[in-house]
């Protein structure tokens, strides 16, 4: 039985949403959608082949951050394994696909993927749960320790942004706070707010599932 040559596929999450990649080519798989990247060449590893797979289409930078379980035939010739990966240089510029979208885990199935991809969903869209509803929220009155804390966070590699954390009964002219959020650990983030004067939130995030419910302030739950 001749052995199956691997295609790695990028799952790049990004602030709770995955990239997926619109092909034009060849005309049987133009117009439906993807997790970029492309074949292993000989002399290469999984790792290394992805990188390069999306420096040349996307013109960004991505760090590996795990390998979901698995393999999915693609014809008699190839297999396609798939990465977790998160962005660490540049804007995504689609030179090889038309069209680049940031999908949400309620929106993975709004575009028309091409088979090989469809059975990671179901562990992306798990992957993705997880990062836009953590369990607390880092909240800072100061703008710039909130982006020092993102910066912390992802030099560790934890996917980590910043939103405003709006109260209720507030005009928008208001002090709002900010808040980071990050699929880091709640003890991690417990340290970075006591370093910069923040405290922890216990409401889920502004991105869950469902209504959300604003609260009147914030509840600090780990500082007095």
């Amino acid at each position: 039985m001749t052995e199956r040559t691997t295609v790695v596929g990028a799952a790049i999450v990004h602030r709770g949403r995955l990239l997926g990649a619109r092909r034009t080519a060849p005309a049987e798989t133009a117009g439906r959608w993807e997790l970029p990247g492309g074949k292993v060449q000989p002399g290469e590893t999984p790792e290394s082949a992805l990188l390069r797979e999306i420096d040349e289409e996307l013109g960004c930078g991505v760090e590996v951050r795990s390998w979901l379980p698995g393999a999915v035939p693609i014809g008699e010739r190839h297999q396609l394994v798939v990465a977790v990966c998160r962005l660490v240089a540049g804007e995504p510029e689609p030179a090889e696909h038309d069209r680049v979208l940031w999908l949400g885990p309620d929106e993975l199935d709004d575009v028309d993927w091409l088979e090989p991809d469809r059975p990671f969903l179901p562990a992306l869209r798990q992957q993705l749960l997880g990062a836009v509803t953590p369990g607390v929220r880092a909240v800072f009155f100061d703008e710039d320790d909130a982006i020092a804390v993102v910066r912390l966070l992802s030099e560790q590699g934890y996917d980590a942004w910043v939103e405003r954390e709006w109260l209720a009964g507030e005009d928008d002219d208001e002090d709002h706070p900010w808040a980071v959020l990050s699929d880091a650990p709640e003890v991690l983030l417990e340290l970075l707010v006591d370093e910069h004067d923040g405290w922890l939130d216990g409401e889920e995030a502004a991105g869950a599932v469902g209504a959300v419910q604003l609260p009147d302030a914030p509840k600090r739950i780990k500082r007095p």
